[in-house]
């Protein structure tokens, strides 16, 4: 074999490991963006329409506090029913388009703020999530047999909630838990999806 026919075909193995290479670290990189837009699209987007029966533990330096609550979500109305403590039992907190209504039967109390974003930015519905990790970058992970995502947010100016980690039953997609924490990773709500359907 000449000199010549030897270079051709050095030249050409060396292209074909090139392009080799290129195919499967592109393919990897694409596998990556397409497994983060499923997950947008198939999963968080869900969640603007779901019931669900919820346990939120809300956790300060001073002490911890339970609360069994009912949710249901859809694409403009948001509400919670609490269930316990007794104290506050059958309290109704409803957010409608730009509108947040506190209802008290117990005490014939209602209160209604319109146009108020600080109290319309309601952590405690899986729609809230959803925006969050749109707003921010957001991070998953397997582990245990669940999905994990977590987002950081950047653009939030209180500092009792910076981090969000949204846990999920990897068979079922639908949400175990929310664990929220302040900007020194200390969790100060927790909520336990104990029955959630997706509408």
């Amino acid at each position: 074999m000449n000199s010549k026919k030897l270079m051709f075909v050095f030249v050409f193995i060396c292209i074909s490991i090139f392009l080799i290479i290129y195919y499967i670290f592109s393919s990897f990189g694409n596998n990556k963006f397409r497994n983060q837009n499923e997950i947008v699209d198939n999963i968080l987007n869900k969640f603007n329409n779901y019931e669900a029966n919820i346990l939120v533990t809300i956790t300060t330096n001073k002490n911890e506090n339970n609360y069994e609550m009912f949710q249901e979500v859809s694409e403009k109305n948001s509400k919670t029913i609490i269930n316990s403590p007794e104290n506050i039992k059958d309290m109704i907190i409803e957010i409608n388009d730009n509108t947040l209504k506190i209802t008290n039967t117990k005490i014939n109390m209602e209160k209604i703020y319109e146009e108020y974003d600080g109290i319309l930015n309601n952590d405690l519905f899986l729609n809230k999530f959803t925006k969050d990790c749109e707003n921010n970058n957001f991070k998953f992970y397997e582990k245990n047999e669940k999905i994990i995502l977590e987002t950081i947010l950047n653009n939030n100016s209180s500092t009792y909630i910076k981090y969000k980690e949204l846990y999920l039953d990897k068979k079922t997609n639908l949400p175990t838990e929310l664990i929220m924490k302040d900007n020194t990773k200390k969790a100060c709500i927790r909520i336990i999806y104990n029955d959630i359907k997706i509408k």
